[in-house]
């Protein structure tokens, strides 16, 4: 008779765990009770775990091995190598020789940076599985990378050598304005602190020189198992999970001696006023912030600490939406503005306000944020601003509560690593719902007002100009002067609103169903058309939890953009939903849709106008009526334009002074013989655009275009065609679409071509782009097979790029088939680089390219290829979004995509190496490929 010993051996490892604590979990002391469905527990070494069964995505489970050290942890001649140290993990261990672990995760259907990850951050490093299987064979060997990433690291010298360009790339990379402004953010803030000087990156001259005792000690010290955690969620059982982690992790030992936790200094309260200013005048805007600064020591978290931050958490959701009401306004001397409050590290406190604006508006800017602030710290809140709070909060409770059964496993590891991190309590949903629905119907303005004068209370201010805004003279006295002039200014309480009801439940006679037809195969399908020609194709799936998506698509989108009119597809983005209807502007709706779940976003598509919502079966009817509202009485408010014409004016200065603004604005229209309908033209030219010329092109298309709907979710099929039917089938009779064959036709040049450009910017940064064009979507086979092709291409870039020549950290390829534009479609390598390797690194892209023409690929790359795309396809099926997007949005306008839908797994997996040998040979020799330089040009001080 055989024995199952794997519950033995589990229960042997909870006894050795009450036997030899290990770093207590936030439950522990806590009055506040863990969610039930999680295992937690310690082995023998200290090393904690937490097993969570989990049934999305099917078959597969998400494994994340935490370290509770990160850079704050290194020394001083150690800056950037807890990170490095990371990189060094996928380098070479006591199973896996360098050079093999990414390759054999390809080979087992797990993509390097998606479904095999890893990060370093100030307080922690997370290291990432997504594996495509939960057999034994593959949850052992997915945990047996992490015993070696926790015990075994090689840490061999001519790797860290080969590592090192690698890091620097990646520390190039991520140099920006708005990494620079955040630097010298916290230098302010916390100037006594460690953080500013132990961000993750590091220092140049640490990893140009660091050798490998520096990687021993930081490892050996902190890489120790009471300090680390093991978690696994997933369609899995614990009780067969559990010993296996004991099996791999088990034997992590201590390598060193335990050192203290790192000082990190102390967090200032300014007493007064404190000032501080940065200027980089390639920034896009300008940013103003106030600040309080505390020292933070949090307690347990609690069922106190949760009551008291709902109360501060609404407080700033009000203040938040008075500024998002306020920015709308005409004269509003802002784009943008946000109140935070948190608390980072258990070490600081930090309330503060910040508000984007133009250069020369910052003392408006920082007048309205001060007085915004301290009218809500001195008037407090109404109820109807509260309800309209806490109706949203409910809302998302209940929603999250309701679809916690179809959570997804890297939602719910990635939470469950933030929770570790911060010593919260890992909560579920029903847990959060039957804790604060209570709470919030006890919340009071008065209790939010006095949350957030206690998160205020500290006294002094911190005050920050950071971008562009160039103040001259003495800049911070200046900074002084305009907040106290604002400080001066008496305030008002705010006016109260007024309250309506939603004017959009009534379109006309329920709309008759003319055809109806049913798909059995792929999980059933059904496709309905209406008499007025309104289509709609419903698929009910169990993905979602009483969640239901809907896409809607309507007239002929960008495909019909006026050419005389450059920049409109760009305009009407911003400002049509932005518009509100004609009997309500979004303000009005925010606060008559409280509580509801509904919601929709707007996008011009290339061949129509996209509608996407998403609500749940009890909103399903106010959601269609939403939606059928913006075809029928879109607002086109002014004040849509107002806001519009701000971020616009960003947008271009962030272009302007980006080396990926050429590859963003001019490529894609040289790339198209100069169609106006790609790329971006002029700044000027799109903020001529008007919202007369919008109404004018899209009117026609809303009130008489043709419309397809998919609806894709977890409800009653009938159910979903009433609501249809009662909305988008009693509109007026739609047109038929239009075939539009002469708008789909775009050329490429003639003639290939090398661009080079230089933008004006201080960030040491360059960009190398190649282009090959190849065809549309509509020949799934071709596109399937450049796919798979443009996947082989980008990881022998990563090879020959990254790995040999250490050029740069995540060259990319991929493939770019149009489904609108006939014959038309590219692939594409882009990688950031090295300034002074622009040149050379364009050549290697361009010869990996021509290798691959001549010499075609291997039988190796072939199916290191399928086999994560073959795991993302399993998977994809399983979501709501792929059937809205890639099958049911469009599959009566386009039959054949439900072939596409029966045949992709087959497809796929009979890709062979002759047919991606004759596709290079046809589109990626080096005579075919079109260019694109962009370097920075330091500007002139």
């Amino acid at each position: 008779m055989k024995v199952n010993r794997w519950p033995l051996i589990a229960a042997l490892v909870v006894l050795a765990v009450e036997l030899r604590a290990a770093m207590p979990f936030a439950q522990q002391g806590s009055d506040l009770k863990p969610d039930p469905s999680a295992v937690y527990g310690a082995l023998p070494n200290g090393l904690r775990y937490i097993v969570y069964p989990n049934h999305e995505p099917r078959g597969r489970a998400s494994l994340r091995l935490v370290v509770l050290a990160g850079s704050l942890y290194e020394q001083d001649n150690q800056r950037g190598l807890a990170h490095f140290l990371e990189h060094m993990a996928f380098n070479g261990s006591s199973h896996y020789a360098p050079g093999t672990l990414i390759e054999f995760f390809q080979r087992n259907g797990m993509n390097f940076g998606g479904d095999t990850n890893a990060y370093t951050s100030f307080d922690h490093t997370c290291y990432k599985i997504e594996l495509p299987s939960v057999a034994a064979s593959s949850l052992d060997e997915g945990l047996r990378v992490f015993g070696d990433f926790a015990g075994t690291l090689l840490l061999r010298p001519d790797m860290i050598e080969k590592e090192r360009p690698i890091i620097l790339s990646e520390k190039r990379d991520r140099d920006s304005v708005e990494y620079r402004e955040y630097v010298a953010g916290e230098k302010f803030l916390l100037p006594d602190a460690l953080i500013p000087r132990r961000l993750p990156i590091g220092l140049k001259s640490v990893v140009d020189s660091a050798q490998r005792p520096l990687f021993e000690d930081l490892y050996n010290t902190w890489y120790r198992p009471e300090r680390m955690a093991v978690i696994v969620v997933g369609d899995v059982d614990p009780a067969t999970v559990v010993p296996r982690i004991a099996a791999a992790l088990g034997g992590v030992a201590d390598r060193a001696p335990a050192r203290s936790d790192p000082d990190l200094g102390s967090a200032t309260v300014a007493l007064g006023l404190r000032t501080g200013y940065y200027f980089q005048a390639e920034a896009p805007s300008t940013s103003v912030s106030i600040d309080v600064i505390a020292p933070y020591r949090p307690p347990i978290d609690s069922t106190t600490i949760r009551r008291a931050h709902l109360k501060r958490d609404l407080a700033v959701a009000m203040l938040n939406r008075r500024f998002e009401i306020l920015s709308k306004k005409e004269g509003a001397p802002f784009i943008r503005a946000a109140a935070a409050i948190e608390e980072d590290f258990r070490f600081v406190h930090d309330a503060g306000v910040n508000v984007e604006c133009n250069p020369d508006q910052w003392k408006a800017a920082l007048a309205l944020i001060e007085q915004q602030l301290r009218g809500a710290l001195t008037y407090g809140f109404s109820r109807a601003e509260l309800n309209e709070a806490t109706a949203n909060l409910r809302t998302g409770l209940e929603q999250a509560k309701a679809g916690a059964a179809t959570r997804h496993s890297p939602d719910l590891a990635d939470e469950m690593v933030n929770n570790l991190v911060d010593r919260d309590v890992q909560t579920s949903p029903a847990q959060d719902l039957d804790f604060y629905g209570p709470a919030l119907g006890a919340v009071t303005p008065e209790d939010c007002q006095q949350a957030l004068r206690l998160a205020f209370s500290t006294p002094g201010r911190f005050v920050m100009v950071e971008g562009n805004a160039k103040i001259d003279g003495d800049a911070q006295a200046a900074i002084s002067k305009a907040y106290l002039e604002a400080h001066g200014v008496a305030i008002k309480p705010p006016a109260a609103e007024g309250t309506d009801h939603f004017g959009y439940t009534q379109f006309g006679p329920t709309g008759r169903i003319a055809w109806r037809h049913e798909v059995p195969d792929l999980g059933g399908i059904t496709e309905v058309r209406f008499a007025n020609g309104v289509r709609l194709n419903i698929k009910k799936t169990p993905f979602e939890a009483d969640r239901v998506r809907i896409r809607v698509r309507v007239g002929g989108g960008r495909l019909t953009e006026p050419r005389s009119q450059p920049g409109l597809d760009a305009f009407t983005d911003l400002t049509f939903q932005a518009g509100g209807l004609g009997k309500h502007s979004t303000d009005d709706l925010r606060r008559l849709l409280a509580g509801h779940a509904v919601g929709l976003e707007f996008e011009v598509g290339n061949d129509a106008l996209e509608f996407d919502g998403a609500t749940n079966r009890q909103d399903l009817q106010l959601e269609m009526q939403l939606l059928a509202a913006y075809l029928t009485d879109p607002g086109y408010r002014v004040e849509a334009m107002r806001v519009a014409r701000k971020n616009i004016a960003e947008y271009y200065l962030q272009l302007a002074h980006s080396v990926e603004g050429p590859l963003q604005t001019e490529m894609p229209r040289l790339m198209a013989s100069g169609d106006t309908r790609f790329g971006l033209p002029a700044e000027a030219v799109t903020q001529s655009r008007t919202l007369a010329e919008e109404k004018d092109w899209i009117n026609p298309q809303l009130l008489h275009g043709p419309v397809e709907i998919g609806i894709a979710g977890d409800d009653d099929v009938d159910a979903l065609i009433a609501a249809v039917a009662n909305t988008f089938g009693a509109l007026p009779a739609r047109e038929p679409k239009p075939d539009y064959a002469a708008e789909r036709v775009v050329h490429f040049p003639g003639q290939t071509f090398t661009k080079e450009y230089s933008v004006p910017t201080e960030i040491p940064r360059a960009i190398v782009a190649a282009y090959w064009p190849t065809s549309d979507a509509m020949d799934v086979n071709l596109a399937r097979r450049l796919n798979v092709l443009a996947e082989i291409f980008s990881d022998r870039l990563r090879i020959k790029i990254r790995e040999q020549l250490g050029g740069a950290y995540s060259p990319e390829a991929g493939s770019a088939p149009s489904d609108t534009y006939t014959h038309y479609g590219y692939m594409v390598a882009e990688v950031e680089v090295a300034p002074e390797r622009a040149a050379e690194i364009e050549k290697a892209i361009v010869d990996v390219a021509n290798d691959m023409a001549v010499h075609g690929v291997t039988e190796d790359q072939l199916n290191r290829a399928k086999a994560p795309i073959l795991t993302s396809l399993r998977e994809s099926a399983r979501t709501n979004q792929y059937w809205l997007g890639a099958v049911i949005g469009s599959c009566q306008e386009f039959p054949q995509r439900l072939d596409w839908a029966r045949t992709r797994y087959s497809a796929f997996d009979s890709i062979t190496k002759a047919e991606l040998d004759a596709l290079a040979r046809q589109y990626l020799s080096a005579n075919q490929a079109f260019q694109a330089i962009v370097r920075p040009m330091p500007p002139p001080h």
